[in-house]
């Protein structure tokens, strides 16, 4: 019945998004076949409705994140980059755009300005306060190994559709060992790593995490 009535859900997208490529609810097809690791659908969708509907957030958060599954990084902090600078104040958006520039080794003090404007709207945010903390300057080295484990702690729901090498390598690098565990039990499920490079990985991440 679930798979009827997705198939029936996917059917009416598809004709709306036929009718109407500026109809909102295109972004909703796009994740759909994305759903379905189909792409090439997906990359398709976003990009015909963002000519229509070039601010639309939702697009550009998915459009991103096929980039990432395909392995284009720096095309994917494009695509952030130009919705954080063009768009309304987005949590998703900028939070996906640090992991990314973090990963590309990008400039700190500009990330910084990132997350403060992260702040701003969210005071309280434990992922933006927990990256102010990590990264402020400190001399004193217990200070900086409790800033490393908290920050190791950092828990945040992973989207199943970015179980990537690439993003476990942007999970790993940003101390999120927890769910760089996770991701990587999820690769190799779906066979997306070799054996070899697994129970290196994985050796090393228990390590980290002890």
């Amino acid at each position: 019945i679930m798979a009827n009535n997705t198939i029936h859900i996917k059917t009416k997208l598809e004709n709306l998004f036929a009718q109407d490529f500026s109809n909102p609810t295109f972004p909703q097809l796009a994740e759909i076949y994305l759903e379905e690791n189909d792409l090439s659908r997906a990359r398709t969708v976003c990009q015909i409705g963002l000519q229509a509907c070039p601010n639309n957030i939702d697009a550009q958060y998915i459009l991103a994140k096929i980039e990432l599954l395909d392995n284009n990084i720096v095309k994917a902090e494009k695509i952030l980059k130009t919705s954080y600078d063009n768009n309304t104040f987005s949590e998703k958006i900028i939070k996906l755009l640090i992991e990314v520039r973090d990963e590309l080794n990008r400039s700190k003090n500009e990330t910084k300005k990132i997350i403060h404007n992260l702040l701003t709207h969210i005071p309280d945010d434990n992922y933006g306060n927990k990256w102010m903390h990590y990264h402020s300057e400190t001399d004193a080295s217990t200070k900086i190994k409790e800033s490393k484990s908290s920050y190791s702690q950092i828990t945040f729901k992973i989207d199943s559709n970015l179980v990537s090498v690439t993003f476990y390598h942007i999970l790993k690098s940003q101390k999120y060992y927890i769910q760089a565990l996770s991701v990587l039990d999820s690769l190799y499920e779906f066979k997306k790593i070799k054996a070899t490079v697994y129970k290196t990985e994985k050796k090393e991440l228990k390590s980290l995490l002890n």
